[in-house]
C-alpha cells in the first residue's frame, strides 16, 4: 500500500538521512488519512437508494489533500478544525463507486521462450 499510493520508492534526497525521514512521513500520512477519513466514510455508508451503489473515500485523492493541507494542520496559525472541517469535505466529495462483482479478465501466462524474446529484443531499457 505505501510503495502503490505513497510511492514510497520516490525519496526525496539521496543520502541515508532523506531515506530515514521519509519513511517515517510516509508512515505519518498514511496514518493520519486513515484516521481522517473515517468520519468521511462513515458518511458515505449511510443507507441510501437501493438503485445506487456502495460508495468509499477516493484514497488518491484524500492522501493528495493531506499532502497539501498537512503543514497547516500541524504548524500554522490556522485552527485545526478548520483543516479538518475542508479535509472531510474534501474527502466526501469525490467518492468512489464500489462494485463487488466486477472482475478483471486476466491473459494466460506467456510461454517462458516468449517472455525471454521480449526481454532481450523488444523491452527497450530507459536510464
Amino acid at each position: 500500500m505505501l510503495k502503490g499510493r505513497l510511492e514510497l520508492e520516490n525519496f526525496s534526497g539521496q543520502t541515508v538521512a532523506a531515506v530515514e525521514q521519509d519513511v517515517p512521513a510516509a508512515l505519518l500520512l498514511a496514518n493520519l488519512e486513515s484516521v481522517l477519513s473515517e468520519p468521511a466514510q462513515a458518511a458515505l455508508d449511510l443507507p441510501r437508494p437501493p438503485a445506487t451503489q456502495p460508495r468509499q473515500v477516493n484514497r488518491a485523492n484524500s492522501y493528495h489533500a493531506i499532502k497539501d493541507q498537512v503543514l497547516a494542520l500541524l504548524y500554522r496559525d490556522v485552527p485545526a478544525t478548520t483543516v479538518i472541517h475542508k479535509l472531510l469535505k474534501l474527502f466526501a466529495g469525490s467518492p468512489v463507486a464500489v462494485r463487488p462483482e466486477r472482475r478483471v479478465l486476466r491473459c494466460p501466462r506467456p510461454s517462458f521462450r516468449r517472455s525471454y524474446y521480449f526481454q532481450r529484443r523488444v523491452k527497450k531499457a530507459v536510464f
